[in-house]
């Protein structure tokens, strides 16, 4: 069984080589997790999947899904300096990890912007991370994940 997919929205029909994912989105506690309507699972496509991609790709921790082959080496490396020191040299590494992350995304044609904040909601170690990137069809896809 299939998820169901919008086939005359111009996403599917468009931005196929962005591919289909499935929603993520946080909660009030910025805790992301599947969304669903009418019991399924919410499928996302084009644009919507490759900002979902990203959020997942900048979430994931380094290597943490290593024993599965398909997998190696994805993540990123900015949790490694969540909890540390905020200074201006921890937030440029941060934006180095994630270039690093999008730069390996194949769907990705140029990464355009990389913002890190931090102490969002004058909570010290709270990030929030806004990405602005072109994909391989030419179109601009913007979004942002707090950590």
């Amino acid at each position: 069984m299939t998820l169901p997919v919008d086939l005359e929205s111009d996403n599917f029909r468009f931005y196929k080589t962005l591919h289909e994912d499935v929603l993520l989105k946080p909660d009030e506690n910025n805790k992301w997790d599947v969304q669903f309507s009418n019991g399924d699972w919410i499928n996302v496509t084009g644009q919507d999947s490759l900002r979902n991609a990203i959020c997942i790709a900048i979430m994931t921790r380094y290597k943490e899904l290593e024993e599965m082959p398909l997998y190696d080496g994805f993540g990123c490396r900015i949790h490694e300096l969540i909890k540390g020191k905020v200074s201006n040299m921890s937030r440029y590494k941060m934006e180095l990890f994630i270039e690093d992350v999008l730069k390996n995304m194949r769907r990705i044609h140029k990464i355009n912007d990389i913002t890190v904040e931090d102490n969002v909601d004058n909570e010290y170690f709270r990030h929030r991370i806004s990405f602005s990137v072109t994909s391989i069809s030419d179109e601009l896809v913007e979004g942002s994940v707090e950590i």
